[in-house]
């Protein structure tokens, strides 16, 4: 008497062997796997405590996830401990650091827009606008370009040498 798996060999003209099958089946696996380690290692969260300065998990007030973009840009929010966005931007890698770079965007604790500008290698620069927390327009803040590697160096940030 012949088993069910030797008469479907003999009968399937598309049989596929058991060993090929689980082959693939581990393969496939494998590259998912793969492109989930990938993608976790494009994305990165740094606690901050109140003053906004890198700390532990466990003194931490806030927290920054970065996820990849580009060769050493990233896109960035700000979360507080109830996991509402206070900041959203970009971010560019400098040596070991993530420092803002792009146009950002700030949030009052109610949700609305509270100020909206851009940031040069860690440093406001240029106009900015600001709200109230009911959205009313505030007087703009403006943040000369010229004093930008006055304030990095002040803040041991490296200069833009851009600007130079």
């Amino acid at each position: 008497m012949e088993t069910f798996d030797n008469c479907s060999r003999k009968s399937s003209k598309n049989y596929i062997p058991m060993k090929a099958t689980l082959s693939f089946l581990g393969i496939i696996l494998i590259s998912t796997l793969t492109n989930s380690l990938s993608a976790q290692a494009e994305k990165h969260v740094i606690h901050l405590n109140a003053m906004m300065q890198v700390s532990a998990e466990y003194k931490a007030s806030y927290k920054l996830v970065l996820n990849k973009n580009e060769e050493e840009t990233f896109d960035g929010a700000i979360y507080d401990y109830m996991d509402k966005k206070i900041a959203s931007g970009n971010y560019v890698k400098v040596g070991k650091n993530f420092l803002e770079d792009g146009h950002f965007v700030f949030y009052h604790p109610n949700g609305q827009l509270e100020s909206e500008g851009e940031y040069v290698k860690g440093v406001k620069v240029g106009n900015w606008k600001r709200y109230d927390n009911l959205g009313k327009r505030k007087q703009d803040r403006y943040y000369p370009a010229e004093s930008a590697d006055l304030v990095r160096e002040s803040m041991h940030l490296e200069k833009d040498d851009d600007n130079k």
